[in-house]
């Protein structure tokens, strides 16, 4: 099985430590882990000197954001700038805080925010701008909205749940900067849940740790999934994954809340120390993770056509706009490959109402256009992986 969405960072090495833990309850609630991996975030966003910038763990990226926002303590209606081509993780804290996102349409370069766009966008009432590093790529108007936003004394938020290859040491001294990051499942490093914000402010809400059954299921995840993953060809693993969801052995990234378009406060949690565990194994991995993304983000730059223009960057997922998005998916599944489809909304995902999150159909027509073809090809897998999905792609 080769998948862009399911468990692509994880290793037999992450699977044995989870398993490991689940046996030493006395592990999952130690607060001073946090304070050991804190030093690897700075690394990990090539922050040598913190500048006075404060680490604040939650135990997903969008409480972080919720919480965040709250603490800048702003005008109900304010408006928040949001890209199109992002998902509901990004709005709905915006809405719950009273807050109103208007969605900027983003370039063809780098799938983030148009520049000129973003300028028509702002108002009086904006406050806020969430700049999106999508898929990892550095937004090709980073200096230039960075710039502006200090210029009007905006707060930016550089949305780095994608992971990021940028740098952020000539932004980490505006005041009023914060950087989103994402320790989901599915990101660029993995503890299952998890998020941070990373400012200079000291963001103190005394949230609750969550329960220990909440904590045996994300440290579940890991072994199963390497499982899943290893036998799913044979459909053991299908079966195996089937049953999981069946009986709710793992809990799901989404709740069935925020998929009808509503804030959940389930996840408004502290980042456990068990799961800062699984993290920290992550970041001292993630040189090498970045290496095998690198080889196959050039891997495929070299045999594809370029959709957008980039120096090689370590990707968590490589973008590929294409006209048959559906024959393609179902053809790369035939052969147990399982490309990703970030975003195929223009607000994901695709059973979202859009008015339940203040979308305008027709406001960010490029992004519409955009969530109509993209595909994402993987990235943290070897060169044979690589060769199959383009001997696939290109028809043989």
């Amino acid at each position: 099985m080769i998948s862009a969405d399911f468990a692509p960072n994880e290793n037999p090495g992450d699977a044995w430590l989870s398993f490991k833990l689940i046996f030493q309850p006395w592990r999952w609630t130690r607060q001073e882990e946090l304070q050991r991996i804190k030093p690897k975030i700075f690394d990990f966003l090539g922050l040598k000197k913190t500048s006075g910038l404060n680490i604040c763990f939650f135990l997903t990226a969008r409480s972080a954001l919720y919480y965040y926002l709250k603490s800048l303590s702003l005008p109900d209606e304010s408006q928040v700038l949001v890209q199109g081509l992002t998902c509901e993780a990004v709005v709905l804290p915006i809405i719950e805080d009273k807050l109103k996102p208007v969605y900027v349409d983003i370039e063809n370069k780098s799938f983030s925010m148009d520049l000129e766009d973003l300028k028509k966008k702002i108002t009086g009432k904006t406050k806020v701008i969430i700049l999106q590093h999508s898929f990892g790529i550095t937004p090709f108007y980073r200096k230039e909205i960075i710039k502006l936003a200090r210029e009007k004394r905006l707060f930016l938020i550089e949305d780095l749940a994608h992971g990021s290859n940028a740098d952020f040491s000539f932004a980490s001294d505006y005041e009023r900067g914060a950087y989103l990051l994402s320790f989901g499942r599915s990101k660029s490093v993995s503890a299952v849940f998890g998020g941070a914000i990373v400012s200079k402010k000291e963001i103190r809400f005394n949230l609750p740790l969550p329960s220990n059954a909440f904590i045996l299921s994300c440290l579940l995840y890991k072994p199963l999934s390497i499982i899943i993953k290893a036998s799913y060809d044979i459909k053991v693993g299908k079966i195996i994954h089937w049953l999981i969801r069946r009986f709710k052995l793992i809990v799901p990234e989404i709740t069935d809340k925020e998929k009808r378009g509503e804030y959940s406060h389930f996840f408004d949690k502290a980042f456990p120390s068990a799961l800062a565990i699984l993290l920290d194994r992550q970041l001292d991995g993630y040189e090498e993770t970045k290496k095998r993304r690198s080889n196959s983000v050039k891997y495929y730059l070299d045999h594809l056509d370029k959709p957008f223009q980039m120096t090689l960057q370590p990707l968590m997922r490589y973008p590929l706009l294409v006209e048959n998005r559906g024959e393609i998916l179902k053809k790369m599944a035939e052969k147990h490959i399982y490309l990703g489809k970030w975003y195929d909304q223009v607000i994901a995902p695709n059973t979202l109402d859009l008015n339940k999150v203040k979308y305008k159909v027709g406001s960010c027509p490029n992004a519409e256009q955009i969530s109509r073809q993209i595909i994402n090809l993987p990235t943290n897998i070897d060169l044979e992986s690589g060769r199959k999905i383009l001997e696939i792609l290109n028809g043989n």
